[in-house]
């Protein structure tokens, strides 16, 4: 089994509870869809602990911390895409610090992120961050036109497995369908499916979200962690704007 995260956005209690959750499953093996940092208080901490995934793509708002707020931003992520920056630039340690490890710490993240690709192809199942008709191109899966343009570029895969919009859905070629906790899908058919968002919710509900894909089917799964205690990090962040920690609250 492969549990399959997403857009984890630097939020650190969120991440440890689905990884507590995917480790009491037995499952070993977890995937990792993009958008590592932005919005939260912790992108270091969180890339500490992603990298040792078994793979990890590039997000949109990862690329951002490397080169700054893509054009679509609003004032809240251009605030917090600098402020990200800022935390994970080697280029911003100062000399008293250098032997304590932080620049050796941060030169390393900065590389991970650099090295990080938007798609991954396993077989007959792609994996991508943001639309599978255009990887890269931080496009969204909103509509069936979106997820059929998806089908048809790649007609020789069968399961597209990605994130970004941070709502959990599936498509089909003739239908979608909003998933419930536990609800199974089996592959008896095409499957285009956003795997929701482990630290940035958007589909009213704050937990956490991800999937666990099984030999023959894949199944939801929705975690609680400590809301207030990562609204709290980002309340006492001035470059965070409140409004990143009163959404985690509504799921919204």
């Amino acid at each position: 089994m492969i549990a399959i995260v997403s857009d984890v956005h630097a939020n650190l209690e969120a991440l440890q509870a689905v990884y507590h959750d995917i480790v009491q499953r037995g499952i070993k093996r977890i995937f990792f869809l993009g958008d590592i940092v932005g919005y939260g208080p912790n992108p270091a901490e969180v890339l500490d602990f992603i990298q040792h995934f078994e793979f990890c793509l590039l997000g949109n708002h990862d690329q951002a911390a490397l080169r700054g707020p893509l054009k679509t931003f609003n004032k809240v992520a251009q605030s917090a895409t600098w402020w990200t920056h800022d935390q994970l630039n080697p280029e911003n340690v100062s000399a008293k610090f250098l032997r304590k490890g932080l620049y050796e710490q941060k030169k390393k993240h900065w590389e991970f992120l650099q090295n990080l690709k938007p798609v991954r192809n396993v077989g007959d199942t792609m994996f991508v961050h943001d639309y599978p008709a255009e990887p890269g191109s931080w496009k969204y899966v909103r509509k069936a036109e979106d997820a059929l343009r998806g089908f048809g570029a790649h007609p020789q895969m069968r399961l597209f497995f990605f994130g970004h919009s941070h709502i959990p859905g599936v498509w089909t070629r003739e239908s979608f369908s909003k998933p419930e906790p536990g609800q199974v899908y089996r592959f008896d058919q095409p499957l285009m499916v956003n795997v929701g968002s482990v630290g940035q919710p958007r589909d009213k509900d704050p937990r956490a979200c991800y999937v666990i894909l099984e030999p023959d089917c894949l199944r939801f799964y929705r975690v609680p962690y400590d809301v207030a205690k990562t609204q709290a990090k980002i309340r006492a962040t001035p470059e965070l704007d409140d409004v990143l920690a009163d959404r985690l609250g509504t799921g919204t």
